[in-house]
């Protein structure tokens, strides 16, 4: 199974986030970079994230984590999460992307059919970091899907002839 996607290709991505955050110690109790759920609600699955921080120190190489988080999932979490009471649905990660400093990444995820949204979590040493997010809006098959369709075509060939007989 091979992923085919024109990454290269003119307007093939779009900015869906993008975002300054930086620790203020006066302001925040806590000393880090709280988690963010960015405010997307999409059904891709591949992303391209970019960070950026001058704040730094030359020997740290990880901005944070990238997961992705499917909603709506209908469990009894009671079992787990005893007294807390049933809630009708929960939300479960979905795969999980480690994104590098001051660098660009493309992610994939693994497909999954419906609607997700992104959370970002910042590693907690680093006190400002620029977030953007692109959204692969290009065209994108799957190897194993091509070829599919192409034993389909070849069987309605097939039919078609036996049909002629």
């Amino acid at each position: 199974m091979t992923l085919n996607a024109e990454v290269t290709a003119a307007n093939a991505w779009e900015l869906v986030f993008f975002r300054k955050f930086s620790v203020n110690p006066v302001f925040n109790v806590k000393p880090y970079l709280e988690p963010i759920e960015l405010p997307l609600l999409t059904s891709a699955r591949i992303f391209l994230v970019s960070t950026f921080s001058l704040k730094v120190r030359p020997t740290w190489y990880t901005a944070g984590y990238l997961s992705r988080q499917v909603r709506g999932i209908s469990i009894d979490d009671t079992v787990v999460f005893e007294g807390l009471g049933q809630i009708p649905t929960t939300t479960a990660d979905y795969g999980q992307e480690i994104i590098p400093l001051n660098v660009s990444k493309i992610v994939i995820f693994p497909f999954i059919s419906g609607n997700h949204n992104l959370r970002f979590d910042f590693v907690p040493w680093i006190p400002e970091l620029r977030l953007g997010v692109w959204e692969y809006k290009g065209i994108e098959s799957d190897s194993t899907e091509d070829l599919v369709e192409a034993i389909q075509a070849k069987l309605e060939t097939i039919e078609f002839k036996i049909d002629q007989l």
